[in-house]
Order: structure tokens, then sequence, then C-alpha cells
């Protein structure tokens, strides 16, 4: 007998995440992002972390056939809600800032595959305003796939990315041209001499300095040669500048950066949920 639930990782990058399984999620996957996703880690492969993004993505379809966007919402606020910093509580009593972000990455692993799926995350995130959400996506090539991704991104408390590179970058620039007041862009980084010739003076004709987080391809603490590009940010946590923090209590890389991260808010004056 199959299993339901609904579950978070808590990695040492991130911190909370949210994961599904590539193969049935990830439907505008490149072949290079699936040659060098973190799917692909040992760590990842352990039959309990499969069995876990499958009964993610078997009880999310379970919820919308049964009660659709609403009713997983309602489950996904469970998730969000185990997330809140240890401290929280006494945080928004006091209006201080919590010692660790109230965070939620959408997937480490996985994608936005269904509109539905999508609009979930949306009614969540609007109901929990203080947690601060954020995405990388290659689910762009569908328009009203990609719309409703917008609407989710949109929110003060979101922040998305739409992820390209060599084989995809031209679609996501489209997609991203449509929308630029709300999307970023994220390149997975190739060495200089793999990239596209046509990808860097593509990113100069429509972003501006330091606005592109770059990921040099990575295994563990070796990466591909970081490029030096006037509108590229290149991760601090890839190129080693944040060391991985298994300690839940102390900000995780992706956390103590925040580039990715949409910008804070304060607990101050903010009905406190229990």
């Amino acid at each position: 007998m199959e299993e339901y639930g609904l579950e978070l990782t808590n990695n040492s990058k991130t911190s909370w995440a949210f994961s599904l399984p590539r193969s049935a999620t990830c439907v505008g996957a490149t072949e290079l992002c699936r040659n060098v996703c973190y799917g692909n880690g040992v760590r990842y492969q352990t039959a309990g972390q499969k069995e876990k993004r499958h009964r993610n993505l078997r009880t999310v379809e379970l919820l919308l056939s049964k009660g659709g966007p609403e009713l997983l919402a309602q489950n996904l606020l469970t998730l969000i809600d185990q997330a809140k910093p240890g401290d929280w509580l006494a945080a928004s009593v006091e209006g201080r800032k919590t010692m660790t972000p109230w965070s939620i990455g959408c997937h480490d692993v996985g994608d936005f595959h269904k509109i539905s799926y999508v609009n979930a995350w949306w009614i969540a995130a609007r109901q929990r305003p203080q947690c601060s959400f954020w995405f990388y996506t290659r689910s762009f090539a569908d328009k009203h796939l990609f719309d409703a991704m917008t609407e989710l991104a949109s929110l003060a408390n979101c922040r998305g990315w739409l992820s390209i590179d060599s084989e995809n970058f031209e679609s996501g620039l489209l997609a991203y041209a449509k929308r630029s007041d709300i999307w970023e862009l994220a390149l997975l980084q190739e060495s200089e001499d793999s990239l596209h010739e046509n990808l860097l003076p593509a990113l100069d004709a429509c972003a501006t300095v330091k606005q592109v987080v770059s990921f040099p391809l990575h295994r563990g603490r070796y990466h591909a040669p970081q490029i030096k590009h006037k509108n590229l940010f290149a991760c601090p946590a890839v190129l080693g500048s944040y060391k991985l923090e298994p300690d839940p209590r102390k900000p995780r890389p992706c956390q103590a950066c925040a580039f990715c991260l949409p910008a804070p808010r304060s607990t101050a004056s903010v009905e406190v949920q229990l």
C-alpha cells in the first residue's frame, strides 16, 4: 500500500526546501542540467530520499485531485509553519529579527510542472507573508505555466529565477523579456570555452551589472573556473566563500548570502502565528 504525506528537506546549503522527482516534474530540463543536477548526488540517490520525493508527488497529485490548489495549499502551510525558526514566537512578540531567516526554497530537486500546483504555492505564500520563498525554474516554455509562475514570483515575499544555460538561453531570455519587472536570471555556468558564443552578448543586451546569478558547474568543492563578467554574480557558496552549515540554529549559506531571496520583512507589528 502506498504511503502519503508531505515532507521538507533541511540541508546545509539552503536550509528548508521542498523536493519532487525530476523525472515527473522537470518539464523544461535541458540535457546539460540533467547531467549536473544536484539530484545526481549520492545523498539524493538513497532509497529513502527517492521515496520521499515520490511520496511528495503522490500526495500533491492526490490533494489536487480531491480539493484543488486550495486543499494542497492548506497542507503546504503545515510544512511552511514547521520551518519557522525556533525563536519565531519570541522575536514576533519583541519585534526583532529571528536568529535565522524563515525561508523555503520551493524546490531543491524538481520543478513546477502544472498550473494547479503553482497556484497552491501562490495561495500558501500569500498566507505566510513573513516567510521568504524563492525558486529557480526551467518551466518557462509553456505560456500558461509561465503566467502562473509569474503571479507567484510577483508576490512581495517570493523571488523567481529563470534558469538558463547554453541549451535554453534563447527561450529563457524571451520569457524574461516578457516580464523583466518580475523575473530574475540564473545561469548554469559552464567553462568559458564551452559556453555558447552568443550567451554572454545576449545577457549584455538585457541585464545590468551583477544582476545575473551564476552557478559554475560543480561537484563538491570542485567547480568550473568562474567567468568574470560585468553582469554575473557568482554564487559564493559554489566558490567556497560560504561554507556548508550543518547547524540548523545558524544561517545556511543561501540565507547568509541572501542574494537569491526576497528582501526580508520585519516581525514587528505582525499578528503572531502560533
